[in-house]
């Protein structure tokens, strides 16, 4: 089935995300490969960061109902309560059986440096490669940073405390990354090579990794390296499949938290995000829908934003069938111009 594709481009008022929006939707014929069927369908390790609340606890809750095959989990977090109410959750499912499903969780902290070797051996301990089909690392865990600064605010005495958070929102996601990759490594050589393990890797990202946000430095910083990384990592790994995955505005501690922004325009903007957020639940089903369809350009930054896709709607309503194709689905972010911010639906 051919591509049918209609452009258009409108001036669209969002207060909170973008001034311009360029269409380019295209209507894929699905075709599912392999990969794609057995992801839910396969014996298969999860590592996920950031587990005992919000996003991360959603996703390994929704791996939990969502896997058909034997699961190990490894969820990893500072707090040791956290994760027990992670896995106390996943216990509670009707689908839950012990045979089926089994959890580990590792209590460590990603900012310190001097600790993440030991945290990173615990992490991967006792894990066998070749008892199973699928390795997945789902990089959660993230800071907004201080929020209370603006760049000219900092100075050489906070400077401890940026290296621990590059540490804990970037060299931490490369360390895992690579410890994924050689734990599951391609077997074979030269151009002939396979890999008998399916490597997933999803880094939770923001659309703060391509737009500014005053005090927000630490964090659009961060999230821009780790986005960047994991565009490497597709480029280095083609037999990785990696995805970033922006879940749009979520209802979580961390969206709570930098409300207080000292920026009073940065607080509005984070206040009036929070008034539309969805919950983790929902924004971590689109992320297990998307990882099952394995359509998605390897590298690529997917960000999924209901209320966007609302107005949208109504918009391309307003528009003949020679101006614009309708699509469903998520957005994906093509333009790091803070100015323009370019869209595919796909």
């Amino acid at each position: 089935m051919p591509n049918i594709v209609y452009r258009s481009r409108k001036d669209f008022t969002s207060s909170h995300l973008i001034s311009m929006i360029d269409f380019h939707v295209k209507l894929p014929a699905y075709t599912m490969t392999d990969l794609s069927q057995t992801f839910f369908c396969c014996s298969s390790l999860a590592i996920i960061t950031g587990a005992s609340r919000g996003i991360g606890r959603a996703i390994a809750i929704e791996f939990a109902k969502r896997f058909e095959d034997r699961l190990h989990l490894v969820l990893t977090a500072r707090t040791v309560k956290g994760l027990q109410e992670t896995s106390s959750l996943i216990e509670s499912l009707d689908k839950y059986s012990p045979e089926r499903i089994s959890v580990t969780i590792v209590p460590g902290d990603l900012r310190d440096g001097t600790e993440f070797p030991g945290l990173l051996d615990k992490l991967f301990s006792d894990i066998d490669s070749a008892k199973y089909q699928q390795a997945v690392l789902i990089n959660n865990a993230a800071s907004p940073g201080d929020i209370s600064l603006l760049v000219r605010d900092f100075s050489p005495v906070q400077a401890t405390f940026i290296q621990e958070y590059f540490f804990s929102n970037v060299t931490s996601t490369l360390l895992l990354n690579s410890r994924l990759i050689s734990s599951f490594p391609m077997s074979g050589q030269g151009s002939g090579a396979t890999n008998p393990v399916r490597r997933t890797i999803v880094q939770v990202t923001s659309g703060s990794a391509i737009r500014a946000h005053a005090s927000f430095s630490l964090y659009c910083s961060g999230k821009a390296a780790r986005d960047m990384l994991h565009k490497v990592v597709a480029v280095e790994e083609p037999s990785v499949r990696v995805l970033s995955y922006d879940p749009g505005e979520v209802d979580t501690a961390m969206l709570r938290q930098i409300t207080h922004s000292i920026s009073p325009v940065t607080a509005k903007l984070m206040t009036d995000l929070l008034k539309v957020a969805v919950t983790p639940e929902r924004t971590a089903g689109v992320l297990c829908d998307l990882l099952h369809k394995d359509e998605y350009e390897s590298g690529a930054h997917i960000r999924w934003h209901p209320q966007i896709s609302s107005s949208l709607a109504f918009l391309l309503s307003q528009l003949s069938p020679e101006q614009v194709e309708v699509s469903v689905g998520p957005l994906r972010l093509n333009s790091p111009d803070a100015s323009k911010t370019s869209f595919t639906l796909s």
